[in-house]
C-alpha cells in the first residue's frame, strides 16, 4: 500500500476515533468534506500544509499517521478506537480468507496466552 493511501487511512482512523464527521474535520480545516474525503481514501497526494491542517484540527503529531505504531503505549480509549480502526482499514482489501485465517491465528494466540496466565 502506497504512503498516501496510507496516510489517508490513518486520518479516518483517527478521526473516527475522535467521534467527528468528515464534514466537522473538514470544516476545523476550512475544507470542503469531497476534498477530505479524497484524502482519506488516499485519491489525493496532499502537501505539507495541508497535512498540518490535519494534523492540528486532529490534535495530534505526524508520526499518528506516519507511524501510527507510535501511539501503542497510549492506553486511552480514542487511541483503543484508532487502533481497531486502522486494523478494520488494513483488512478492507484483504479476501474472506486472508481475513478467516487472520482470525485463526488471533484465536490461536490469545488462547495460548490465556492459557499461561495462571
Amino acid at each position: 500500500m502506497n504512503l498516501t493511501k496510507r496516510v489517508g487511512m490513518n486520518i479516518r482512523a483517527i478521526r473516527k476515533a475522535q467521534k467527528l464527521t468528515i464534514d466537522e474535520l473538514a470544516e476545523m480545516c476550512d475544507f470542503q468534506a469531497p476534498y477530505l474525503s479524497d484524502v482519506e481514501r488516499g485519491e489525493r497526494n496532499i502537501t505539507l500544509q495541508t497535512l498540518t491542517k490535519i494534523l492540528d484540527a486532529l490534535q495530534v503529531d505526524a508520526a499518528s499517521v506516519l507511524i501510527p505504531e507510535t501511539r501503542a503505549h497510549d492506553d486511552s480509549p480514542s487511541n483503543r478506537n484508532e487502533i481497531l480502526n486502522l486494523l478494520i482499514n488494513t483488512l478492507e482489501d484483504k479476501d474472506v480468507d486472508d481475513i478467516r485465517m487472520l482470525l485463526n491465528v488471533s484465536n490461536e494466540i490469545f488462547g495460548r496466552f490465556k492459557g499461561n496466565e495462571k
